[in-house]
């Protein structure tokens, strides 16, 4: 006699079943679970994995066609009451509610998901009990090896799962298993203990529990995409200490970022200040008279012994300087990365609304210090970063590149400049192929023999070495003008005299910013009124980016730098609208058009005129390995930080 329970579980199945048949309908997608002739290739080869437990929600389909549409996607019973499918179902549901269903059901494992070849019902029945695993028969198909996304995400996940032995983990890019074991205090290739394997397991399941109830299944993004998200937010140590209210706090904390990172275009690029309103001197005065500010200040290092931190102590003085009592600042030197945390909630102990940290090796603590207060500003001082809780900022230095690579075309005797790069990464090919253009602009036969900082090697002797006394180095720093710097000529003594270099004026933007968030809040959002990760690209046009020229320059070189200099601010002359061929003689512009913003921030390939080619992550110093595996060109492709426990 079928249990009055088991009638009932199957009465509420079915609704499930047929709630979520017509929530497919609705929407256009396929109203019943999916069959494994549909999706598989064929033929394929098969690894029998034994007897193990999978878990419930991975089951998505079935090898037999005609048992398809008697389920909905989630495996719940479409039938009537009536029908001897129904009475089959209840009479397994009285034999799991009174003693249990212990036969395992035979299945498929394909590209990480189960299809049943016996036992439909009984995952029906654990499903709508609420059970998370069952029992099954195991036979692995395996795809053949192909360049199709999908295949290689899955052959890392065999290498996962043969270290783990978790089901359930699936990501949609590349990279990204090693990273989560990374970010769990694994290598890639360590055994995960048994022990170990459970507790993540149990927590996983949580955090993707919290991450449906949530509306996760409308991102289009899985589960594991979703965790690797939040863990740029709170450590793996944190993840395995949770409880379930827990996870459903901090995902609903960092929702924005999740829904941010599922765009085309997460990125909204602010390329010039908005324009200031006019008001009376008077009123702008009282205006600023009413309110005050505090912005605090992260340094990697100090004045003394870095030119970069000089260069943005300098902004902090003059942003000071400018605004006098409506702005008070909070400074903090020779931070290292470890300390930064405990730093930055400092600075909102000490008050401050509005944190600049002025090294991209902050952005991991200030994401994390930024979801506990949503009403503070972080700004972290990169490029290219897809998060609403920290908004990137840098300069297009590359507009004041074309120019002085102008003058060293004008200025070359040899027909050979020597340039040398910092690191591979986000913008810095832009500045190497604009130099050349420019270059080529007032000397069509120009080269430029590029060296890099980040490798091995003396690059001063290796100029010295083919007679190259012309050459472009680091920008030029008021405050550390010792050795080369910006557009230089080596003299008889081998001391480098400065001709030309592009100004990084920190003090400008930081006035701007500060500014706006003054007179209206609204033009610097907070991370709930945003609905993109906002990256500042400000260039000269925006007074943030100028040139120092030497006195000993001529007059007619000066001229053409003032020209060039005011055609780029006014957007009369655009360094990449020109004929362009890459080094392995690709026409990636045929001169009608300029570039997109995007196309010139992530470009990947060096022009024609250059002698010398990006260095790959593995050649570069260890010193230049954090700031490239966070801001290089094609840090996707850099293997994730290998971790031990």
């Amino acid at each position: 006699m079928a249990n009055v329970d088991a009638v009932q579980y199957y009465q509420a199945a079915l609704k499930q079943g047929q709630r979520e048949y017509r929530n497919c309908v609705h929407r256009g997608h396929y109203p019943y679970i999916q069959s494994l002739q549909q999706v598989r290739q064929a033929p394929l080869s098969q690894i029998a994995l034994g007897a193990m437990e999978i878990p419930i929600y991975l089951i998505v389909g079935s090898t037999q066609d005609a048992r398809c549409n008697s389920f909905s996607p989630g495996f719940y019973p479409l039938l009537g009451t009536d029908s001897e499918f129904a009475l089959k179902w209840i009479n397994l549901c009285t034999a799991q509610l009174t003693e249990g269903i212990h036969d395992p059901i035979k299945c498929y494992e394909y590209l990480g998901r189960f299809y049943v070849e016996e036992g439909n019902k009984r995952v029906s029945v654990l499903k709508s009990l609420g059970s998370a695993t069952i029992r099954a028969e195991v036979i692995r198909l395996m795809p053949e090896a192909s360049d199709d996304i999908t295949v290689k995400i899955y052959m890392e996940f065999l290498d996962f799962y043969r270290h783990t032995k978790c089901w359930g983990v699936h990501f949609s890019d590349l990279g990204c298993y090693a990273a989560l074991q990374a970010a769990l205090g694994y290598a890639k290739d360590e055994e995960w203990p048994e022990d170990f394997q459970r507790k993540f397991k149990r927590h996983y399941f949580s955090f993707r529990n919290s991450f449906y109830r949530l509306g996760g299944a409308e991102l289009g993004l899985t589960t594991g995409d979703a965790l690797l998200r939040w863990l740029s937010f709170h450590s793996g140590a944190e993840f395995l200490s949770m409880e379930a209210e827990d996870y459903r706090q901090t995902l609903s904390a960092v929702w924005k970022e999740l829904c941010v990172y599922t765009e085309d275009q997460p990125i909204a690029v602010s390329l010039a200040p908005a324009k200031e309103e006019k008001k009376p001197a008077g009123a702008a005065l009282l205006s600023f008279a009413k309110k005050k500010l505090r912005c605090a200040f992260l340094f990697q290092n100090n004045t003394q012994t870095s030119a970069w931190t000089a260069a943005h102590d300098k902004g902090r003085i003059h942003l000071e300087e400018v605004l006098g009592d409506s702005v008070k600042t909070l400074c903090y030197y020779d931070v290292e990365p470890a300390e930064a945390d405990s730093l930055l909630e400092q600075a909102v102990a000490e008050g401050a609304e509005l944190v600049f940290t002025t090294s991209v090796s902050f952005m991991d603590a200030a994401l994390r210090v930024a979801v506990k207060y949503p009403k503070v500003r972080f700004m972290n001082c990169s490029i290219d970063q897809p998060y609403v809780n920290v908004k990137a900022y840098y300069f297009r230095v590359y507009e004041a590149k074309f120019i002085t690579g102008a003058i060293a075309g004008a200025l070359s005797k040899t027909g050979r400049v020597g340039y040398v790069g910092s690191y591979p990464i986000m913008g810095v090919p832009a500045s190497i192929n604009a130099f050349a253009l420019g270059a080529a602009l007032t000397n069509p036969d120009i080269r430029i023999d590029l060296r890099w900082h980040c490798l091995p090697g003396d690059c001063m002797e290796e100029f010295r070495r083919q007679g190259i006394t012309l050459l472009s180095d680091r920008d030029y720093i008021a405050e550390h003008p010792q050795g080369a710097q910006g557009l230089s000529r080596l003299g008889p003594d081998g001391k480098p005299k400065l001709l030309a270099s592009p100004t990084w004026l920190w003090g400008e933007f930081y006035v701007r910013i500060v500014r706006e968030l003054l007179q209206d809040p609204r033009r610097v959002p907070l991370a709930g009124d945003s609905d993109k990760a906002i990256n500042y690209w400000w260039g000269m046009n925006s007074g943030v980016v100028d040139l120092e020229l030497s006195p000993d320059l001529s007059e007619g070189t000066r001229e053409l730098a003032r020209i060039l200099q005011t055609g780029i601010q006014s957007g009369v002359i655009q360094p990449f609208q020109r004929h362009i061929v890459t080094q392995d003689g690709r026409v990636v512009n045929d001169g009608a058009q300029s570039l997109s913003m995007e196309e010139i921030l992530k470009m990947d390939w060096l022009c024609d005129r250059v002698d010398g080619c990006l260095p790959a992550y593995e050649d570069v110093l260890p010193v230049a390995q954090p700031t490239v595996r966070r801001l290089g060109i094609n840090r996707k492709l850099i293997p994730p930080e290998e971790a031990s426990v």
